[in-house]
């Protein structure tokens, strides 16, 4: 498990660092605002991410890019973990703290939902 727990964090980095660049990306250049910006980089990032935990970090579980329920249970998964970065996000911004902040707390959050839902539910052994 604690192979699987580093690949999967590692994995995890280049996601966030994707979606927050295009976050980044997004509310520089003027053309969304914070929340829908990393919702947008959110998305993008889970793309990426289910395709290299599938054939990485869960591939002994007898986990396949192509398994149509487990892409379904993802995207589940990703749509709860959107509505959970958002939310984090709304609430630490209210709270009045630094957007940088903000999303950090929202990440780590959505970090930890996350695999426990890829291990026990998403990637599960058949």
């Amino acid at each position: 498990m604690i192979a699987q727990l580093f690949s999967f964090l590692s994995v995890g980095v280049l996601a966030t660092l994707l979606q927050y660049l295009l976050t980044a990306g997004f509310v520089l250049a003027g053309w969304l605002p914070l929340v829908a910006a990393s919702t947008v980089g959110f998305l993008v990032s889970a793309a990426f991410n289910y395709w290299a935990n599938a054939r990485l970090t869960f591939a002994k579980q007898g986990s396949h890019v192509t398994n149509r329920s487990q892409q379904l249970r993802f995207a589940a998964m990703v749509a709860l973990g959107c509505a959970l970065n958002a939310g984090l996000l709304r609430v630490a911004l209210a709270l009045g703290l630094h957007p940088v902040l903000s999303q950090l707390i929202a990440t780590a959050g959505v970090l930890a939902s996350n695999f426990m839902l890829s291990r026990l539910w998403v990637f599960r052994r058949p």
